[in-house]
């Protein structure tokens, strides 16, 4: 019965290992990220999707653009639904992803943003 006990107690600290590693995973890429503002007059009408993965700080958005004006974006996966509404709010406002650092926040602010910019990138090279 010892023995069991001495398993189940380096299984459990072998799980906390792996969930503390999960939880840092990602940081250090999207710590680096540059978000970059987007021509809009180059971004033709419709809705595109951007994602950004770096594990816990994945992100993914459908942006919609009419008359060359970010109209909308639906947030499809975050972890920070709070601070995606409030992100959102921000680009639509500003009509670019280089917005102004929420504080406290800005590893999930960062990875939020390139989703976004990701979308609109992806409109003009498929618009080219």
């Amino acid at each position: 019965m010892k023995r069991f006990f001495k398993w189940l107690g380096i299984a459990f600290c072998a799980f906390l290992a792996v969930i503390a590693a999960m939880a840092f995973l990602g940081r250090g890429q999207t710590a680096k990220l540059t978000i970059s503002d987007v021509d809009l007059s180059r971004v033709p009408d419709g809705t595109f999707v951007g994602t950004y993965e770096a594990y816990r700080f994945t992100n993914t958005v459908e942006v919609t653009v009419e008359n060359h004006t970010i109209v909308d974006i639906d947030v499809v996966k975050t972890q920070r639904e709070d601070l995606s509404e409030t992100l959102k709010g921000d680009v639509i406002a500003a009509q670019s992803p280089a917005v102004d650092v929420v504080s406290g926040a800005s590893l999930d602010q960062n990875a939020f943003l390139k989703a976004v910019e990701i979308a609109l990138t992806q409109a003009i090279d498929g618009a080219a």
